[in-house]
């Protein structure tokens, strides 16, 4: 639990971080949208001012024209074909000039006379002007833009839709008639500004000329008037911090109690500001609606992670306490308790290395308690013939003495042989001895044994002597020896011979003990190997001695259960026992 929160906080705050930033990139991807449109509307603007300026220069420069105009003024007297050639020079190339160039709506020429006649479109009497909006107080000055009003001069096949416009007024002046005419260059406010006839309530722009008169759309007139004040509170601000100097400027503020973005271009050709405001408010709502569903979809990651991982502790915990559990009940000495319900993870893995162990302790305890108990077996079934060592020794060392005086050497040597065999077979300091000791106690076996009988069994060796070096369990050969007389030399009535052979093939030691007697039938042979293995219970322990089983379990307690002995038989010939044992380079210091 502490790990996901310690990795949920960070996340949190990193998705704070990325709606924040979302947010300013957000304004500032609008700020440089708002900045370019503004700059290309003041630039078209700025355009057709000039292209206004130019026409009305066109008028005012034709030396042709204004001597016409003056004469006009002057009421002079025209001839009908004066008119004509004047109409079909100068008048004509002028209205050329209007229709090649889009942005020009009307370019009319005012004159104060009552001789001579109209030329619509172009010429006109004075007296009209009062119709105009701009005509109505008087002739303004030259270079006064006129904005927003209804042409009433048009003569559109419609009056319906009769375009609203902006005009550039010149005065055309002589310093001996004074003013003899003016000169109107009439642009349509749609070509001018044409954001402000496709605004809506969100995204909205106005004009405003150097009186402060706000000019928009129609529709959104009522809400340009009630937000007008912080519009000029917005422009002002704007012109004391010289803003405006290097063209458009855009910036979050508030209009009208609304937080917008408001942008704002000076177009210096008519010393007006064009305004435009976009609500913010649909943006802020997408963005909250994204951070909601953000933050509910990352509640819900968090409630899934937090059940996925209360489960996974908990299955964890359940298997760490198991083994915990398991491993308690072992130190209080319960080897048999195993973990269970093992899972396919870490802890699973480490149930099933535990159960490992705890078998193989227990296989070890085992193997060493039964070694023990034979080693124990071994040294009772000594004891059991030992009344008194040292009583026995003396007594024997005596017999051998009085032998030796009455020059009985065989009697001397018998009993020197067999104070050996007593001596050899109970001391037990040591459970390992060297081969040669071994067979130094098969030796004075024998020559005991030859005592019972009239034949003589000779003890033959081949053996190097690597193995006679070699390390062995106590009691390992001797036994084999005495079993073979026992059993298989019980019939023999003449001499005979128990044949030994040691060799070390591939780092393994083998003692082959050959004795040439009875033999045994295969199914008793087969009888014997299955006593040797386990596989049947064992009784020759009881018959003769230590016992071929009791050797052949301390040889594999001792080397391990690839060594041990094997028996070959065969009836009325011979029967071989091979001691297999490890080949030690480096033998143990014997005790």
């Amino acid at each position: 639990m502490l790990i996901l929160g310690v990795l949920m906080v960070p996340i949190g705050i990193f998705i704070l971080l990325f709606f924040h930033n979302m947010e300013a990139s957000l304004y500032k991807d609008g700020q440089t949208q708002m900045i370019y449109e503004l700059d290309k509307s003041c630039q078209n603007a700025e355009q057709i001012a000039v292209n206004c300026k130019l026409s009305a220069e066109i008028i005012v420069n034709n030396e042709s024209i204004n001597d016409f105009l003056n004469q006009i003024a002057s009421d002079k007297k025209f001839s009908f074909m004066d008119i004509l050639d004047f109409y079909g020079k100068e008048i004509s190339g002028v209205q050329k000039i209007v229709k090649s160039n889009p942005y020009i709506y009307k370019l009319r020429i005012f004159v104060n006379s009552n001789t001579v006649k109209e030329i619509i479109p172009l010429l006109y009497k004075e007296d009209k002007i009062a119709d105009l909006k701009w005509g109505k107080d008087g002739v303004p000055p030259t270079g006064t833009w006129c904005f927003d009003y209804e042409d009433a001069l048009s003569q559109a096949d419609d009056p319906d839709h009769i375009p609203r416009t902006a005009s550039l007024i010149t005065r055309l002046n002589d310093y001996r008639y004074g003013r003899y005419g003016i000169v109107e260059s009439a642009v349509t406010m749609e070509n001018m500004f044409p954001d402000l006839y496709h605004s809506t309530v969100t995204d909205r722009t106005c004009f405003i000329d150097s009186d402060g008169i706000m000019y928009s759309s129609p529709q959104l007139s009522s809400l340009w008037e009630n937000q007008k004040e912080d519009m000029m509170d917005f422009i002002h601000t704007l012109e004391e911090s010289d803003s405006l100097t290097n063209g458009a400027v855009s910036k979050r503020t508030r209009i009208g109690g609304e937080e917008v973005l408001a942008g704002c271009v000076k177009i210096k050709s008519i010393q007006g500001y064009l305004i435009r405001i976009v609500s913010t408010k649909n943006e802020k709502m997408a963005l909250r609606t994204s951070k909601l569903q953000f933050s509910l979809l990352w509640i819900m990651i968090v409630i899934v992670l937090f059940l996925f991982s209360n489960k996974q502790v908990t299955h964890i915990l359940r298997q760490f306490y198991e083994i915990y559990d398991t491993v308690y009940q072992v130190q209080k000495g319960d080897l048999k308790v195993r973990v269970k319900n093992m899972s396919r993870d870490e802890f699973g893995e480490l149930g099933i290395e535990l159960n490992t162990m705890l078998d193989r302790i227990q296989k070890l305890m085992n193997e060493t308690l039964h070694r023990e108990l034979l080693v124990k077996d071994a040294q009772i079934k000594a004891l059991q013939n030992q009344i008194n060592n040292h009583f026995i020794y003396n007594v024997l060392e005596s017999i051998k003495m009085m032998a030796e005086i009455d020059e009985k050497y065989e009697i001397a040597d018998t009993v020197a042989s067999f104070g050996e065999l007593l001596r050899y077979s109970m001391r037990w300091k040591s459970g390992y001895v060297m081969v040669e000791a071994e067979i130094d106690q098969i030796r004075n076996y024998l020559a005991l044994v030859n005592l019972w009988y009239d034949d003589e069994i000779v003890l033959s060796m081949e053996i190097p002597q690597e193995i006679l070096c070699q390390e062995i369990p106590k009691m390992s050969l001797q036994p084999i020896v005495e079993n073979a007389i026992g059993h298989g030399m019980r019939e023999f009535t003449e001499d005979t011979c128990i044949y030994m052979k040691g060799e070390i093939i591939d780092d393994v030691c083998y003692i082959h003990i050959t004795d040439y007697g009875c033999g045994m039938e295969e199914t008793e042979l087969e009888k014997l190997r299955k006593r040797l293995s386990g596989e049947i219970e064992d009784t020759s322990g009881q018959e003769n001695g230590i016992g071929l089983k009791n050797v052949h379990d301390r040889l594999q307690i001792g080397f391990g259960p690839d060594y041990g002995i094997v028996i070959e038989s065969r009836k009325h010939a011979f029967t071989k026992v091979t001691v297999k044992i490890p080949y030690q380079k480096r033998k143990r210091e014997i005790k």
